[in-house]
């Protein structure tokens, strides 16, 4: 697709869209000036990969499989303290908190668990727990809070965020 044909296909999804107006006047405003434009174009390219690793299917290595299983199947929210004593005796490597908190957190990263921050330490449980923990520990609704936010403070992606916000509003 030529520049042109790029140009028109962008005014034509601005033109349909609800928010089109609000999202033509923003572009203008940034790319208008050379160093917004230049901070817009990195940030664009960040979402542009962030949206592709999405579109990837998430692989799990058994040991993250069961890591993952085993923080689900809890009542409640769990430590790398507690995965590592009960994990650590199949997987001899999650002895080590670290290494077990290492696995956690790649699987937040993943966005297929979400994480807590209780006082100065940090417990994990499903996507959907996380994000009602937060919305409910900043006064917010699900309609209208922070994704951004939210994302930032549970380490995971804000596509799973959304998904869950939308989850929480449909």
């Amino acid at each position: 697709m030529d520049r042109s044909e790029s140009i028109e296909k962008l005014a034509g999804l601005l033109s349909a869209d609800e928010y089109g107006d609000v999202v033509a006047e923003m572009l203008v405003e940034i790319l208008a000036e050379e160093r917004k434009r230049n901070i817009f174009v990195v940030k664009l390219q960040e979402l542009a990969n962030e949206l592709k690793a999405i579109d990837q299917e998430i692989r799990l290595t058994p040991m993250e499989q069961d890591v993952l299983d085993f923080v689900l199947a809890g009542k409640q929210p769990l430590n790398a303290g507690e995965v590592s004593d009960v994990l650590g005796v199949k997987h001899p490597s999650l002895q080590h908190r670290t290494h077990a908190s290492s696995v956690l957190n790649s699987l937040v990263s993943k966005g297929v668990l979400g994480k807590i921050k209780v006082g100065r330490s940090y417990y994990f449980t499903s996507p959907v727990e996380a994000v009602m923990e937060y919305l409910k520990r900043r006064g917010e609704e699900p309609d209208r809070c922070s994704p951004v936010r939210i994302a930032d403070e549970t380490g995971m992606p804000l596509a799973v965020v959304l998904e869950v916000i939308g989850g929480l509003l449909g």
